[in-house]
């Protein structure tokens, strides 16, 4: 690298990071792509290191005795496909710095990366970007005790009509919805449990209605002020996702396209909403979207779950969603 690291910016990393969680297809990149223009901000690709956490420190204390663990995990994570290795950076790179400065807890190499990534861009702050980051914020603010949390929500019926678009995203509303409530239920919690300069939820509908004024807020929460360049972040010279997720994230590169957040009204079929309005329950209006309130009759209502729910038995069977990733079961030793 150019950029010289030190202790000091390894520190200054971990008190200034914000994560940005929530339900797939909502938003986030949208969201990422907007701040990473900022004169002192910068999102990089999902990582989801946080999702395998608790895996690879099991490993790590069983390990840290017998063997060199920052060399192993760190070949993990470059000679796999793994989301780390979307940073950019060599595990040379990586391992001569570790070394350097004595890092081989998981956690310490993986902000020893963001760390890394924010140097080479001359940011001030960085931010981490994995909506199924939300199920894992106990484990982010051990870490990361003055993380600030920003959590991304959708229309239900919105998010599973984009899921289903997707390549990755699942073809059933019963799934995509099931996840929707549980993701819900996580932000009340931490609504409830964490302050106000510490978390803050945020809607999709918002941001594309009233993007100025919500950046604006954003940016007073982060503790950095609005640029309008943001607004323009379409006009960005680096794309901030990996190569491999532009089928589906190649929107962030134009201007807002308000009109696809009502795609769901004529592209899904009336009991796909009935059914994604039943799941969701208190939460749809609770998180601000009107119900619809068409019911299906107990029959109909059991054929369709079945319609949909093997919908998703075969996406699994036959793998046609995959992203191409491996997971942490991989990761032996």
């Amino acid at each position: 690298m150019s950029t010289e690291i030190t202790s000091k910016d390894i520190r200054d990393t971990k008190s200034r990071i914000f994560f940005i969680v929530g339900t797939s297809r909502s938003g986030s990149t949208l969201l990422q792509s907007m701040l990473s223009v900022h004169s002192d901000v910068v999102v990089p690709p999902e990582t989801h290191f946080f999702h395998f956490v608790n895996s690879i420190q099991k490993k790590y204390r069983k390990a840290v005795e017998k063997r060199d663990f920052s060399r192993m995990l760190i070949d993990f994570w470059y000679d796999h496909k793994t989301r780390i290795r979307d940073l950019g950076f060599s595990k040379e790179q990586v391992l001569e710095l570790a070394e350097r400065e004595k890092i081989t807890d998981p956690v310490g190499l993986f902000n020893l990366q963001l760390t890394m990534y924010r140097k080479e861009r001359e940011k001030e702050i960085i931010g981490e970007k994995t909506p199924r980051h939300i199920l894992n914020t106990d484990e982010i603010l051990e870490a990361y005790p003055e993380a600030k949390i920003i959590s991304m929500f959708r229309d239900p019926r919105a998010a599973a009509n984009s899921e289903i678009k997707a390549r990755f995203g699942s073809p059933s509303v019963i799934v995509t919805t099931r996840r929707w409530r549980s993701y819900v239920e996580k932000h009340e919690r931490l609504k409830a449990g964490l302050p106000e300069n510490q978390y803050m939820m945020l809607r999709y509908s918002d941001l594309i209605e009233d993007t100025e004024g919500v950046l604006n807020k954003i940016c007073s929460f982060l503790g950095v002020s609005f640029e309008k360049q943001m607004l323009e972040y379409y006009k960005r010279d680096e794309e901030g996702f990996a190569k491999g997720e532009k089928s589906w994230k190649k929107g962030t590169l134009k201007p807002i396209q308000k009109d696809k957040n009502e795609e769901w009204k004529f592209a899904l079929k009336k009991w796909q909403v009935s059914l994604i309005e039943d799941i969701a329950g208190e939460y749809l209006n609770k998180m601000g979207y009107q119900s619809k309130g068409d019911s299906l009759p107990f029959i109909k209502k059991l054929f369709y779950q079945c319609v949909d729910f093997s919908k998703s038995i075969w996406a699994t069977l036959s793998n046609e969603r995959d992203e191409g990733y491996k997971d942490s079961k991989t990761f032996k030793f």
